[in-house]
């Protein structure tokens, strides 16, 4: 499998129009920097629900330390049009720590580790099988997962280049009118590369974004925990669960 990598720079609620808009800079430096081939556009929907969180606390018999754990829980849906025959279910956990000294206070002392869980995925059929499970999380399972937001990439631009493939789009959130620009999100993908070998991989795909001369982008390339073939949906997911 190639090697891929998913870049977010987070954007103002500036218009499409602007030509000093996030996504109009990046296109812009894309096209200054590299020989681009167009090719079909794309699209992408992603929904994000967080579950309610489960907490346990246990107590340190040999100092007296009170020990925290509380999970906090994401379901994602994702379908993408560069994948059509499935949308993806993706699940985490990220595991927050804290560990209270006998005696204090929890904000008086206190120490923190989050740790970020594999990611559990599974595909199901697109079209009216994605959007019945939609539903069935909206409608009954609504007291385990709460909606927080609904992304989209409606009018996605792609490009080749040489021996790399590039998804490039505005992230928007909402609906109508009422539409936020969230940041503008590529996809690059290095058609030679492995995906078992992400050190070198990354680092091709880094240094092709930095080409682009654009600041302040977030970048989401080597991810664990997944299955052959899933390491993309789970890049997907870790860029859209925005962190605004």
């Amino acid at each position: 499998m190639p090697v891929s990598g998913v870049f977010f720079l987070p954007g103002s609620t500036a218009s499409i129009s602007t030509d000093t808009a996030p996504y109009q800079v990046l296109l812009t430096s894309l096209k200054t920097h590299y020989n681009v081939k167009p090719l079909p556009g794309w699209r992408l929907d992603h929904r994000l629900f967080r579950g309610s969180p489960l907490e346990e606390s246990l107590e340190a018999s040999s100092s007296g330390d009170t020990i925290k754990s509380q999970s906090s829980r994401h379901l994602q849906l994702l379908s993408i049009s560069t994948l059509p025959e499935h949308s993806f279910v993706v699940t985490t956990t990220t595991s927050g720590i804290s560990q209270i000294r006998a005696g204090t206070s929890a904000t008086a002392s206190s120490a923190n580790e989050t740790v970020a869980e594999p990611a559990h995925i599974i595909q199901i059929p697109s079209g009216a099988s994605s959007e019945d499970f939609t539903q069935l999380v909206l409608a009954r399972l609504g007291p385990l997962w709460q909606p927080k937001q609904v992304l989209q990439v409606t009018q996605g631009q792609a490009f080749e280049v040489g021996d790399f493939r590039l998804l490039v789009g505005e992230v928007r959130q909402g609906q109508g009118s009422s539409q936020q620009v969230k940041g503008v999100v590529m996809s690059i993908e290095w058609l030679s590369g492995d995906e078992g070998d992400w050190e070198i991989g990354g680092q091709i795909l880094k240094s092709f974004w930095a080409a682009l001369e654009i600041k302040g982008a977030r970048d989401y390339i080597n991810v664990t925990g997944v299955r052959e073939g899933f390491a993309s949906v789970k890049q997907w997911c870790e860029a859209l669960r925005l962190r605004l």
